[in-house]
């Protein structure tokens, strides 16, 4: 099997930095081992009836999990339910996971933060047949069965008048010790009729979104993710921080932007409330319009005037 090779920035730290820092919470006290915050998202507990809704509309379930409608058509991006190898789930999921019924699932990568097979399982993506988008190479992870489109980057899968395309991300792949970057990874724009959003799944700051912004359509909302990112040195080259996510957002030009991937689960080195308060500082003095949501919110996506 062949291994991608990541264009943009660097793979990820390397292994003998990772490693010291691992093992330097064993003998250091630092930002990570210290007691957190009392930072706890809100959430709202939604029930099926919620969710019956002919608007288009976004809900943050949590981390990089969204449910999307754009003109009837039901998304969910990058299902997490509950916890992840080595890590428990800081907040309650807002409604019972087999409650959602996707038209389509979008999984940027394979790491496990984003890619939960228990997850999927809940769905019962095999019997309902569900339609899969993903990287290539990386439904070698599921059953065999699953009703699955993989794409490389720059190509697309229309499906019930979405357009779903795959676009780059400063990432990389692995869920084992011999799999590295056997998988591709991605990020998503999905258009409908009278929108544009971009979904970033995971990445770094990087010339990747110029790329996007010269090569692609217009992007009216922008999903970025802000967490994750202590200490630098380490993270820079795998995710973003609040103002690097504003950045991208100014460089895609778009009208909107909605952050995830923080406070749902404890990565890394940034106490758990600090995205937040950071992001929200950052809404009171930018241009764009910043819709930072409490889990199982339901946000109304409105037209937006090019």
């Amino acid at each position: 099997m062949k291994k991608f090779i990541m264009p943009y920035g660097l793979e990820h730290a390397p292994i003998k930095r990772v490693l010291k820092w691992k093992l330097g919470g064993f003998f250091k006290k630092k930002r990570s081992w210290v007691k957190d915050d009392d930072f706890r998202l809100n959430v709202h507990t939604l029930n099926a009836s919620d969710l019956q809704r002919d608007d288009d509309f976004i809900v943050w379930l949590g981390h990089a999990t969204f449910y999307i409608q754009l003109d009837g058509v039901k998304i969910l991006t990058d299902p997490v339910f509950g916890d992840i190898p080595l890590r428990s789930r800081l907040v309650e999921f807002p409604l019972d996971a087999m409650l959602l019924e996707p038209d389509v699932i979008l999984i940027s990568h394979g790491h496990y933060d984003h890619l939960d097979i228990k997850s999927l399982a809940r769905l019962d993506i095999y019997a309902k047949g569900t339609q899969i988008i993903m990287p290539l190479n990386l439904s070698s992870y599921l059953q065999s069965g699953a009703n699955v489109v993989e794409l490389d980057w720059y190509e697309s899968y229309e499906d019930g008048g979405i357009t779903v395309e795959a676009v780059p991300a400063s990432h990389w792949h692995r869920r084992g010790i011999f799999d590295f970057n056997k998988a591709l990874w991605c990020s998503f724009i999905i258009k409908s009729k009278n929108k544009t959003l971009f979904f970033a799944g995971d990445t770094a700051m990087d010339s990747h979104f110029a790329e996007i912004k010269q090569k692609c359509t217009p992007i009216d909302i922008a999903l970025l993710p802000i967490g994750a990112y202590e200490p630098k040195e380490i993270m820079q080259d795998n995710h973003m921080n609040p103002q690097e996510a504003l950045k991208a957002a100014q460089i895609l030009d778009a009208k909107e932007m909605i952050p995830y991937h923080y406070a749902t689960f404890k990565l890394t080195e940034e106490p758990i409330g600090e995205p937040h308060s950071w992001m929200k500082q950052l809404s009171l003095e930018s241009k764009i319009d910043i819709s930072i949501l409490d889990i199982g919110e339901i946000h109304p996506l409105m037209l937006i005037g090019k």
